[in-house]
């Protein structure tokens, strides 16, 4: 069982990650956030992508690359929900936590 989670770890790092990158990626063409910020969601998700691929080779950086995509990702996530809305939503940001921790969680087992 502890050989599968490495690649559901990985997987869905992929997935949040490219997600993420494709929203960014959305957002230079409609220009609701500054460009800045558009390209940071791109970073950042490639960051997350870059994760899943150390979690598979089981590098110890693996957890700390994802550490650093996921902090970028809440930063720059909270600037957009203000600058689209003029406020944050508290509910979003929460739900948000909890999929980065169910990632950094999955991670920890699979490389240990």
């Amino acid at each position: 069982m502890t050989e599968i989670v490495p690649w559901i770890a990985a997987i869905l790092c992929a997935a949040y990650g490219a997600l993420t990158a494709f929203a960014g990626a959305g957002q230079l063409k409609t220009k609701k956030i500054q460009t800045w910020a558009a390209w940071g969601m791109i970073l950042f998700g490639l960051i997350v992508v870059t994760s899943a691929v150390l979690i598979l080779l089981k590098l110890g950086c693996a957890l700390w690359v994802l550490l650093v995509g996921l902090l970028g990702i809440h930063a720059v996530a909270i600037n957009n929900g203000y600058k689209m809305f003029g406020k944050i939503n508290p509910v979003h940001h929460v739900a948000r936590l909890f999929v980065s921790l169910f990632l950094i969680m999955l991670t920890i087992v699979g490389m240990g």
